[in-house]
């Protein structure tokens, strides 16, 4: 397989995508359902922008979840593992708020790795690229605004059961 280290940020972040969707339906509260759309209206975006980079940087082809294993490490296997395991959760009747906390710390680590291992793994591109160098840049920092609308979401529930 070739390189297509966009091409599996683009898959993980459509894994984002589908649990936000989800966690937006199933919100306890308007406010709630608010925010966490912010955070999903942003991660369609990176997605986009994602799969527009494969495309025009490296020999696009949809990667399975295996090979993107392979490519980017513990980014992808871990923060695939996570992402479905709050799906389950959250199908299973888990509290959004509940999981809005566990996710804290997931995308605390997400714009950690998009500029360390993200860089890393698609360095060449992103070193001699400022374009692509910038849109990374600012993906991490959308997860980074990311932790904070989670954190409103779990303050806002808090509140609300004092």
């Amino acid at each position: 397989m070739n390189d297509s280290g966009f091409a599996c940020l683009a898959l993980l972040e459509d894994k984002v995508c589908q649990l936000y969707e989800l966690m937006v339906e199933k919100a306890d509260t308007t406010e709630a359902s608010l925010l966490l759309d912010v955070i999903l209206q942003e991660s369609r975006k990176h997605r986009e922008l994602l799969t527009h980079m494969s495309k025009a940087f490296e020999d696009y082809s949809a990667p399975s979840a295996s090979d993107c294993g392979e490519q980017l490490g513990q980014l992808f296997t871990q923060g695939l593992s996570l992402l479905c395991s709050i799906k389950d959760e959250v199908l299973n009747g888990t509290s959004v708020t509940q999981v809005a906390h566990e996710l804290v710390d997931f995308e605390k680590s997400v714009s950690e790795e998009y500029v360390t291992a993200a860089y890393a793994r698609i360095g060449a591109i992103s070193e001699s690229n400022s374009t692509v160098k910038k849109i990374l840049e600012d993906i991490a920092e959308d997860e980074r605004g990311h932790v904070e609308l989670l954190k409103l979401v779990v303050d806002m529930a808090a509140k609300k059961d004092s």
